[in-house]
């Protein structure tokens, strides 16, 4: 009976394994670059929108222009949201604590396992946390891995920590979650206000979040590959992350350029007084806020960025460290801050054109009460594909789902939000745009672990579809 048990698992172990290496070879030979694919999508969209609209090239050339500078403010909140989280992850108190748990795993399963879980705790909290303290975490493990001589696949180990992005929307930063819970907001005729304890901390939400979880801690450490097989860290993000000096093309170290500055200028940036108290003047804010309104009703997306602005600067407790991250940070995210005015151009092909509406209208037509969540939950990943930012889809897409929920008797406004919230989150899997960041600080390309949570965007997806039709039968 145990053979059997153990043969299984070993099958079981196998089949998944290859499943992972197949997909990462297929996507190594054909997914183009994150910039490259934002480019072909625009092409794409504007080739559809021609197609089955009724508008003409030069009207959706103008679509993408009015769109390309409509998402600017949004941008500049999605933006401060990112380098905030991550600025905080960054910091030495969350880098020291990342160490320690690096320290733990002592094999390649528990390695992976330990990554996947932090990951998936991390992007409930906050997507911007994830996408840098995930990374610094799958690159520390696996440095702490190779000082222990333990092979691991160190792209597995990355994929596992950009896993913890799947989980996001329907988490403490969900974007369309928190802007429907602002007075105020945009959608407010259409959907009302609607709190957190509605969406975040419905028991539907909660109850899908531990099957999102439950499937990506399992499913990740099957992909391992045997350790013979393993890739390991590549030795520039060993020397980097080690702070080892670089070298010319002369053969000479290369020291980094330290610009003159006045001693009062580095008595101000090295002064823990300001920066803690700086810190402390947002949270003195945020604390006479939560004590004064109830925290459902208040928790929105500016709440979120002044929280995380105040806790980087208790946690640098030093304005040098502060700006220095935030310049590492800029540079790093550098990328996704332009390519979101890429995508804006999209959404305004998609809005504009009346593509948006007419997948929206061809979901609501074809849906009853039972089904509609899993209209919006399929129709949501599919515009996430074209417009991969949470707030900016709920901005494309909000009134239009809105208007249809209120029109189909017996569906709830509240549990669109949370199907739409898993549609958003669900395509990140195979959409290059946010794997950016982590990217950068792992030291591997897209095609390096895109595969692997390309298995995790199925398996996931049958788990929070089958969670959106369930809401539909009981809800």
């Amino acid at each position: 009976m145990s053979s059997t048990g153990s043969s299984e698992r070993g099958a079981i172990r196998a089949f998944f394994t290859a499943l992972g290496d197949a997909s990462s070879r297929l996507v190594q030979r054909y997914l183009p670059d994150a910039f490259i694919f934002a480019l072909l999508l625009t092409f794409l969209t504007m080739i559809i929108a021609v197609l089955v609209t009724d508008e003409g090239p030069a009207s959706v050339a103008t679509h993408w222009g009015a769109g390309f500078w409509e998402v600017i403010e949004f941008s500049m909140q999605a933006s401060l949201a990112l380098l905030t989280g991550w600025a905080l992850a960054d910091s030495p108190p969350i880098k020291r604590a990342l160490r320690r748990i690096a320290d733990v795993p002592d094999s390649q399963t528990q390695a992976i396992f330990v990554v996947a879980l932090c990951g998936q705790l991390l992007g409930l909290f906050h997507w911007g946390v994830v996408l840098i303290a995930g990374a610094i975490l799958a690159r520390e493990v696996g440095i702490a891995m190779a000082e222990k001589d333990i092979d691991v696949h160190y792209p597995l180990l990355v994929a596992a920590a950009y896993a913890g992005l799947l989980p996001w929307h329907q988490g403490l930063s969900g974007a369309a979650l928190l802007l429907v819970a602002t007075e105020g907001h945009f959608a407010e005729d259409a959907t009302g206000v609607i709190p957190v304890s509605e969406t975040i901390f419905h028991p539907f939400n909660l109850a899908v979040i531990a099957g999102v979880v439950a499937v990506v801690v399992v499913l990740m450490p099957l992909m391992a590959p045997e350790e013979e097989n393993a890739t390991a860290v590549p030795e520039g993000t060993l020397r980097a992350a080690r702070g080892e000096s670089t070298m010319t093309d002369g053969g000479e170290v290369e020291k980094p350029h330290r610009v003159r500055e006045s001693w009062l200028k580095g008595r101000l940036l090295d002064s823990k007084l300001i920066c803690i108290g700086a810190g402390a003047i947002i949270w003195a804010y945020l604390l006479y806020l939560f004590a004064t309104e109830p925290f459902m009703q208040v928790l929105n997306i500016n709440i979120l960025i002044s929280a995380m602005f105040g806790l980087g600067f208790f946690a640098h407790a030093s304005l040098r460290s502060y700006v220095d991250v935030f310049h590492e940070a800029i540079e790093g995210a550098s990328q996704i801050i332009i390519q979101f005015q890429f995508y804006g151009g999209i959404m305004g092909i998609m809005v504009f054109s009346g593509l948006v509406e007419l997948i929206a209208e061809t979901a609501a037509a074809y849906a009853t009460d039972t089904t509609w969540y899993l209209f919006v939950f399929v129709s949501g990943g599919i515009v996430n594909f074209f417009v991969p930012s949470g707030g900016g889809q709920w901005v494309v897409m909000g009134e239009i789902y809105a208007s249809a929920t209120q029109e189909i008797a017996g569906t709830q406004m509240n549990h669109m939000l949370i199907a739409f919230a898993m549609g958003d989150q669900w395509t990140n899997m195979i959409q290059p745009f946010w794997a950016l960041p982590v990217l950068g600080i792992a030291g591997l390309s897209i095609r390096d672990m895109m595969g692997y949570v390309a298995v995790l965007f199925v398996f996931s997806g049958i788990v929070m579809g089958t969670g959106t039709i369930l809401i539909g039968v009981i809800g």
